[in-house]
């Protein structure tokens, strides 16, 4: 099975400027064909088995997974992951992530494992096309960066595909009102730009209130209770009623 990705990209290869709802519509069609629709956590063996082969704007690429390869950054510490081409394999993308490391945090090997497969598919086909070297590191969990560390666009990119394909927001959207039901939560609703209704919470993210709301949405998609976090923040799902609703 191939799986065929198509974006706007340029003569070279290289993806347009995207925005955060034009990445999270693409991550949430992917999810579906590979996954269906059912809220759940991404299994990994499935998602490397369904990714081996694939298209993106028409280059073929073939992901060579490791989960037991060696990962450091450029200062030799060991890092996460990896995604890096090598002009003597043509048309294939190298993608390495330190289970090792991991092995007991099954929740952030999900995560390196898209953002990795985020970076081949947005920023290796131009790479490729071009007989190219190129390499990313991923030295510190996805979606949490380092205060006050400068996000370069390609990582922004490789995190917000991550967020909408492990939790895809129409899906948090559906959970949402069931969950703070069942902790008593009181939910409230506003419209978005297209009048679609999306649920939100009104609390502060950083209320201890929301601490079961996160750590139950954690479970059923199978991440860490901060990555959640971020995600429901992001996406316009908690916090006070002067916050613009995303829903991406």
């Amino acid at each position: 099975m191939v799986l065929t990705i198509a974006y706007p990209h340029t003569a070279a290869r290289g993806p347009q400027r995207l925005s955060a709802g034009a990445i999270a519509a693409l991550a949430g069609d992917i999810r579906r064909r590979l996954f269906g629709v059912q809220p759940r956590p991404i299994d990994i063996s499935a998602f490397i088995a369904r990714t081996r082969r694939i298209s993106v704007n028409g280059e073929a690429i073939e992901l060579c997974w490791g989960l037991d390869r060696p990962v450091h950054d450029e200062e030799g510490h060991e890092a996460l992951g990896a995604c890096e081409t090598d002009p003597d394999l043509p048309g294939t993308v190298l993608v390495s992530i330190n289970e090792s490391l991991l092995s007991h945090q099954p929740e952030v090997i999900r995560s390196t494992a898209a953002h990795e497969f985020a970076h081949a598919i947005f920023d290796m086909p131009a790479a490729i096309s071009g007989h190219r070297r190129r390499a990313f590191r991923t030295s510190f969990a996805p979606a949490l960066a380092r205060p006050g560390a400068a996000m370069e666009w390609a990582e922004w990119r490789a995190d917000a595909f991550m967020g909408a394909f492990l939790a895809p927001a129409d899906q948090l959207a559906r959970l949402l009102p069931r969950h703070a039901s069942a902790l008593g939560l009181q939910l409230h609703w506003r419209a978005l730009a297209n009048n679609r209704p999306l649920p939100f919470i009104d609390l502060d993210p950083s209320d201890g209130q929301l601490g079961l709301l996160v750590d139950s949405l954690a479970e059923t998609f199978g991440v860490t209770a901060a990555f959640m976090a971020v995600r429901l923040a992001k996406g316009g799902f908690i916090g006070r009623p002067n916050t613009k609703g995303r829903l991406d």
